[in-house]
């Protein structure tokens, strides 16, 4: 398995609250330039939030071929959690 370093992740969370962004950058340990989120112009966008945010993040070119980009969901409050880590290749129209 390839290595992976901090330069290549990115994370893009689907959020329900400032609190889980928040809580969600502080457990990746990731610099905040790394986080990418449409939080702040859209609010919850529930379960558009990841593709939106993963689109706006190829068009800008900030997630590029062989970075690693952590996609993460809540519901239900903050009850459930799930996440999956994928290494990103392609994807530019």
């Amino acid at each position: 398995m390839k290595e992976w370093s901090l330069c290549q992740m990115f994370s893009l969370p689907m959020a329900m609250a400032r609190t889980f962004l928040r809580n969600w950058t502080e457990a990746l340990q990731l610099p905040v330039e790394r986080h990418l989120n449409t939080f702040e112009e859209y609010g919850n966008l529930f379960g558009a939030a990841i593709p939106i945010t993963l689109a706006r993040a190829i068009r800008s070119r900030q997630v590029e071929d062989d970075a690693l980009v952590v996609l993460g969901g809540f519901a239900h409050a903050g009850d459930f959690a799930g996440a999956v880590a994928v290494r990103w290749h392609g994807g530019r129209g």
